[in-house]
């Protein structure tokens, strides 16, 4: 009887007889498959390196072509997605952003689109972005009309940009009048008033007219409840402050309602003056 010498791991781990089968067995498989894949190279291999070959001689043939290829020019506008459009319709959008479907979109700018659409007095913000592969995405939010002018019979709306917008005379009479003299500040009064309006609507709705004063380099502001003006800064408005010109309002109704101004361009003061004294002994 012939005994086989029993092998073992490195460790010194004794090798069964099943395991032994089962490593014989998967050396075969990989025997075979390493020939197999030298017999598939020989039949059809080389004509996969072939072509490899060629393509690469044609690729560094047409380098120069290669290096000014756009991907982009292969793309063509397929979709424009408008959100926000109430009052302008799709078409209104795309003409004035001067895109159109079926442009390439190498010739579609994000940037050119939002400058071209701000132009509109309708619009008061617009966010645009492209999509892969070939849509383009265009957010609106509308202007409103914050301030009037009248001359002449005649009624001038104005946005929260300062553009005047295509709105009737029954609007501009629910709305705070700009002085004449102020309208070169019509700009800077719009943007007064539409902070105004954001952080306290209330206040706003109480607006009955407004003018610049290039004396106290200041808003001059008309409330319809009271009969002084107010002066608030130039910049820098923000919801405290309209909040302190109400708490002031409130806490001292006799000197508001006897008080010829009120400064609030000083942070966190109000200042009363040019008191009636008629008022203040009657």
């Amino acid at each position: 009887m012939r005994l086989s010498l029993s092998k073992t791991t490195f460790l010194g781990r004794r090798i069964g007889y099943n395991e032994e089968k089962r490593k014989q067995a998967r050396a075969q498989r990989v025997k075979h498959g390493v020939s197999g894949t030298f017999r598939w190279f020989r039949r059809r291999g080389w004509l996969l390196c072939v072509a490899l070959i060629a393509l690469g001689v044609a690729a560094w043939n047409n380098r120069f072509y290669l290096q000014r290829l756009n991907p982009m020019e292969l793309r063509h506008l397929q979709y424009i997605d408008i959100e926000g459009n109430r009052m302008l319709s799709w078409e209104d959008v795309v003409q004035n952003a001067q895109v159109e479907p079926g442009m390439l979109m190498s010739e579609v700018n994000a940037d050119s689109v939002e400058k071209a659409l701000l132009q509109m007095p309708l619009i008061h913000e617009v966010s645009v972005k492209k999509y892969f592969p070939s849509s383009l995405d265009i957010k609106l939010k509308e202007a409103s009309p914050v301030v009037s002018a009248f001359e002449g019979g005649k009624a001038t709306v104005y946005s929260e940009r300062g553009m005047v917008m295509p709105l009737s005379m029954t609007t501009a009479f629910h709305l705070p009048v700009i002085d004449l003299e102020s309208v070169d500040k019509i700009k800077a009064i719009s943007n007064f008033l539409y902070t105004m309006r954001s952080e306290d609507k209330k206040l706003y709705e109480k607006v009955s007219q407004v003018a610049w004063s290039e004396a106290d380099r200041a808003f001059e502001v008309y409330f319809k409840d009271v009969g002084h003006k107010t002066l608030f800064p130039e910049q820098g408005w923000n919801k405290d402050m309209f909040v302190l010109y109400e708490s002031v309002k409130a806490g001292f109704p006799q000197d508001m309602r006897c008080a010829g101004e009120v400064d609030m361009r000083y942070a966190g003061f109000a200042y009363v003056r040019n008191f009636d004294k008629r008022c203040v002994n009657g």
